[in-house]
C-alpha cells in the first residue's frame, strides 16, 4: 500500500511538472495543404526577413510548426509588444473580477503621483482610452517616460492633447498605466496575477516580464513566452475564452477585445486600407487584419495572427525589417492552404514538408582559417580608444577552433565564445540590441541572456563575430578589422551601426598605476559639468566635492547618476575666488570674514592683506567643527564617499591639523589622502610643469610625465576640469586671472584620445583613490 502511495504520489509530480502540450495533426487532416505551407517557406527563405519560428493551428490542433535553428522550441522569445494582449487581458480578468471596469479614471488610481494641475482632459481619461491607444498624448511619450525614474508621475504629467477617446496614437506606456493599475488594484505584478488566471491553465511555464525602476511589469513590451506558448494565447482567444471545456476568460470580454474601438487613420485612401493591416482598426492592444483576422503584433515580426473564418492561429517570430511584407507572406501562401474539409492524405507533399522543416537553419559564416594573424592576437589586450566607457578593452583567444572574446566594461567583464563554422553557445550579461534599451531598469530583471556565437574570418585583416540572442529576435555582428597593433571594431545590428577603435595594450607584470583625479566640485557649474565629462568621456577616476561650494547641490545629483565615480571630499576652509564665495556650514568665527565668508586663502597672500586663515586666529576646534559637518552633509549625498582630500591643504597645514585631520576621518572610516598618502597608501604625487604652453604642448607634456611612472607603484596626478564660458571667465582671483582657459586644457587632456591611447600602450593601469586605498590594506 506505501509503495503504491509514493508511485501515485510521484505520477502526480511527474503530470504536473509537464507543461500541457497543444494536441497535433498533420495538415491534410485538418483541411490544410501541405504543399501550401511548404510555399510559405521557400518563400520565406528567399525573402528579406529572418525568421525564427512559425507554428499552424487549425481546428486546435497543431499541423506545422518549426524553428530556424539555432532558435529552438524549448526558448522563451521577446514578444515585444504582443506583451500588449496579454495586459489587456489581465484588465479583462480584473473586470470580470469587478476589482475596476473600462470607464474607471485612471487619476483615481493614482492620487499621490497626479500633477499640481489637473486638465480637464487628464481628468476624463478612462482605462478604455489605455486600451485603445487613444489616450490623447502628443507625440507618443513613450521615450521620455521610460527615461526617467517614475514612469506613472511622468506619464501623468504628460499633457493631454487630444480628447481621450478621439484619436488613435500608438502609445505604449499607456499600456505600461494598465500594468500600474493591476498592480494598485491587486497588489500583484502583473505576471504574478495572471499566473493562476491565464499561465497555469494553459501550461505557460518559464515566462518572464520586465519591471520598470519601481517594480511595476512593463506592460507594453518585455514579456518572453515560447512560440507555443503564443500559440495556446492565440487558440484561447479563438475558442471565446474557453480552454478544455472550461471558461478561463469570459466570452463577453474576448469579443469586446477584439472588436474594433478606433480606426487608425479614418481619412486613408480606401486603396491604401485595402494593402495594410495596420488600417483595419484597433481593438483593445490587438490590431485588426485584414480577412477578418486580428492579432496580437510585437515589433520586428512578432505575430500571433488568429483567424476566426478558417478557425486557425498563425504564430510567427521573426527579425524583420517590414513587418508589412512578413505578414503578406501568410496572406499569399497560408491562407490560401486552409480548405473548408478535411483533404486527402498526401504522403509526398507531406514528407516534404517535413524534411523542409527540419534543414530551418540561420545562416552560419563561413570561416575561412587566418593562423598566422590569430596566433598574433590571441591573448592580446586592445584598450579601446572612445568618449564613453560601454567598452574600455576587447581581447580574443583562439583555442580548439573556438574564439573567446572578452569584453571589458568600467564594471564587468563579458567572455562570450565563438564557433569557426559552428554555434558556440553559452549564457551572458551582455546586453543585446534591443528596442527599448534607453529605458530605465532595461531588463534589470532579467536571467542571463542565452547567446549562440560563430566567427568567420572575412579576409587576411577582417574578423567577423556573429552573436545571436536566441531567446530574443536580434543578432549583434562585431567585425574586427586589425593594422598591426591597431584595431578598428564595429558593432551592428538592425539598430544601426557603431565604431570604435583600440590599441594594443602593453603587457606588464606589474604595471604602474595612475589615479587621476579631479579636484574642486561644486565651485561652479561649469567644473560640474567638465568633471563629469572627464569621468564620462575621459581618463578621470576620482573626484574632490566642495560642500560648503554653491553648486555642491547639483554635484550631488550628477555624482548620483554616475554611481561608477569614486568621490572624496574635498575639506574647504577657504573660498578661494573674487566673484563667488561660500560661507562654513557651521557658526566657525575664526574661519569667517566680516561679511561671514571663508577666508579667500590658507596662506598669507600679499594680494590679499589679512584675508587668509593664517593671517587671522584660526582655531582648531572650528576647524574640526567645521570638518566633521561637511563630512555628514557628503554622506548624507553621497553615501559611497571613499576618501577625504584638503583644499589648498586644508587637511595639512599644520601638525596638530594634520593630525586632527587624520583623527577625524579614521572615525568616519575614511582614508585621510593628503599629507602622508605615500606612507600611508603607497601614493605619491607626479605633475608636470603646467605653465606657459599652448594646448598641445600641455597634452604632450602630461604624456611625457606618464613615461615618469615606475613598474609596481602608484601615482596620482591632480588637475582642476573646467569649461571655457562666461560662468567659468567670471571666475579668478588675483594672480590666477586664466581660469577658464587653464581649467579647460585640463578637460582637453583628460578627454584626449592621445593620451588615453598613450596610457593603453605604456601599459599603465588607471586606477581610482577608493582601488589603490584598497590595495595597500591588504
Amino acid at each position: 500500500m506505501k509503495k503504491t502511495f509514493i508511485l501515485l504520489l510521484l505520477s502526480v509530480y511527474v503530470f504536473a511538472q509537464k507543461p500541457i502540450s497543444l494536441p497535433r495533426s498533420t495538415p491534410e487532416a485538418e483541411g490544410v495543404s501541405s504543399e501550401g505551407i511548404n510555399q510559405f517557406l521557400e518563400a520565406a527563405s528567399k525573402s528579406k526577413h529572418e525568421f525564427h519560428s512559425f507554428m499552424i493551428l487549425r481546428h486546435g490542433k497543431v499541423v506545422a510548426e518549426g524553428w530556424w535553428n539555432p532558435y529552438r522550441a524549448d526558448l522563451k522569445h521577446t514578444m515585444y509588444s504582443c506583451s500588449k494582449s496579454f495586459t489587456a487581458t489581465a484588465i479583462g480578468f480584473a473586470v470580470a473580477e469587478k476589482k475596476l471596469t473600462v470607464n474607471d479614471k485612471v487619476i483615481s488610481f493614482f492620487p499621490d503621483d497626479l500633477p499640481q494641475t489637473i486638465s480637464p482632459n487628464l481628468a476624463e481619461l478612462k482605462i478604455k482610452d489605455l486600451l485603445s491607444m487613444s489616450a490623447g498624448q502628443v507625440p507618443d511619450p513613450t521615450g521620455p517616460v521610460v527615461m526617467s525614474d517614475n514612469w506613472v508621475k511622468t506619464f501623468l504629467s504628460t499633457p493631454i492633447v487630444d480628447q481621450p477617446g478621439s484619436k488613435f496614437l500608438y502609445n505604449s506606456v499607456a499600456t505600461y498605466m494598465l500594468s500600474a493599475i493591476i498592480q494598485k488594484v491587486t497588489g500583484q505584478k502583473m505576471i504574478d496575477y495572471l499566473r493562476p488566471r491565464l499561465f497555469e491553465p494553459l501550461g505557460i511555464e518559464g515566462m518572464d516580464w520586465e519591471v520598470d525602476p519601481n517594480g511595476i511589469n512593463t506592460g507594453g513590451w518585455g514579456l518572453r513566452i515560447k512560440t507555443e506558448d503564443m500559440a495556446k494565447f492565440g487558440q484561447l482567444f479563438l475558442q471565446k475564452g474557453q480552454w478544455k471545456g472550461k471558461q478561463i476568460l469570459p466570452a463577453s470580454w474576448v469579443e469586446e477585445a477584439t472588436s474594433m474601438k478606433i480606426m487608425q487613420n479614418p481619412d486613408a485612401p480606401q486603396a491604401k486600407k485595402d494593402s495594410s493591416d495596420w488600417l483595419q482598426g484597433y481593438c483593445y492592444q490587438m490590431w485588426r487584419c485584414r480577412n477578418n483576422a486580428y492579432r496580437g503584433d510585437g515589433a520586428n515580426g512578432q505575430f500571433i495572427i488568429v483567424m476566426p473564418d478558417q478557425d486557425a492561429v498563425v504564430l510567427l517570430t521573426a527579425e524583420a525589417p517590414d513587418m508589412q511584407s512578413e505578414i503578406n507572406l501568410v496572406w499569399k501562401y497560408i491562407l490560401p492552404a486552409f480548405k473548408p474539409k478535411k483533404l486527402p492524405a498526401n504522403p509526398k507533399a507531406l514528407a516534404g514538408l517535413k524534411e523542409k522543416i527540419s534543414q530551418l537553419v540561420l545562416r552560419i559564416p563561413q570561416n575561412n582559417a587566418n593562423a598566422a594573424i590569430e596566433s598574433k592576437i590571441s591573448g592580446k589586450t586592445f584598450g579601446i580608444i572612445a568618449k564613453d566607457k560601454t567598452l574600455e578593452s576587447l581581447s580574443l583567444e583562439f583555442k580548439n577552433n573556438i574564439a573567446y572574446l572578452n569584453l571589458k566594461t568600467d564594471s564587468v567583464e563579458h567572455h562570450i565564445p565563438f564557433g569557426a563554422g559552428k554555434w558556440e553557445y553559452s549564457e551572458t550579461t551582455k546586453f543585446g540590441p534591443y528596442l527599448v534599451a534607453r529605458a530605465k531598469g532595461n531588463r534589470s530583471n532579467l536571467p542571463k541572456f542565452k547567446v549562440a556565437g560563430s566567427y568567420a574570418w572575412k579576409d587576411a585583416n577582417t574578423l567577423e563575430l556573429t552573436l545571436r540572442y536566441i531567446e530574443s529576435p536580434h543578432t549583434e555582428t562585431i567585425k574586427c578589422v586589425f593594422n598591426e597593433d591597431k584595431v578598428s571594431v564595429e558593432f551592428g545590428s538592425i539598430f544601426g551601426k557603431s565604431a570604435k577603435n583600440g590599441v594594443m595594450r602593453k603587457v606588464l607584470s606589474n604595471p604602474p598605476k595612475l589615479i587621476v583625479r579631479g579636484d574642486d566640485m561644486g565651485y561652479s557649474h561649469s567644473g560640474n559639468e567638465a568633471l563629469i565629462k572627464c569621468y564620462k568621456e575621459g581618463i578621470e577616476t576620482s573626484i574632490e566635492v566642495i560642500v560648503p561650494s554653491p553648486w555642491f547641490p547639483e554635484a550631488a545629483k550628477l555624482l548620483a547618476q554616475n554611481k561608477g565615480i569614486d568621490v572624496g571630499l574635498h575639506f574647504a576652509i577657504t573660498s578661494e575666488w573674487d566673484n563667488v564665495k561660500w560661507r562654513p556650514l557651521t557658526d566657525a568665527p575664526s574661519l569667517r570674514d566680516k561679511d561671514g565668508y571663508f577666508y579667500p586663502m590658507l596662506f598669507h597672500n600679499n594680494n590679499y592683506p589679512q584675508q587668509a586663515v593664517m593671517d587671522n586666529a584660526w582655531k582648531l576646534a572650528d576647524i574640526e567643527k567645521e570638518l566633521r559637518a561637511q563630512i555628514e552633509m557628503a554622506l548624507k549625498y553621497i553615501p559611497r564617499l571613499s576618501h577625504i582630500s584638503g583644499h589648498m591643504a586644508s587637511t595639512a597645514f599644520t601638525p596638530e591639523v594634520k593630525e586632527m585631520t587624520k583623527r577625524v576621518a579614521k572615525e568616519y572610516k575614511l582614508a585621510m589622502v593628503d599629507g602622508d598618502s605615500q606612507k600611508d597608501f603607497g601614493i605619491s604625487y607626479i605633475g608636470f610643469d603646467f605653465r606657459n604652453k599652448n594646448t598641445n604642448e600641455r597634452i604632450d607634456a602630461f604624456i611625457a610625465m606618464l613615461d615618469k611612472l615606475e613598474d609596481g607603484k602608484t601615482y596620482v596626478f591632480v588637475e582642476h576640469p573646467g569649461l571655457d564660458n562666461d560662468e567659468l571667465r567670471a571666475i579668478y582671483h588675483i594672480g590666477y586671472e586664466d581660469v577658464a582657459q587653464g581649467r579647460q586644457d585640463v578637460t582637453n587632456i583628460f578627454t584626449s584620445d592621445k593620451v588615453k591611447e598613450a596610457i593603453v600602450q605604456k601599459g599603465i593601469q588607471l586606477v581610482s583613490y577608493k582601488e589603490a586605498i584598497g590595495a595597500a590594506k591588504k
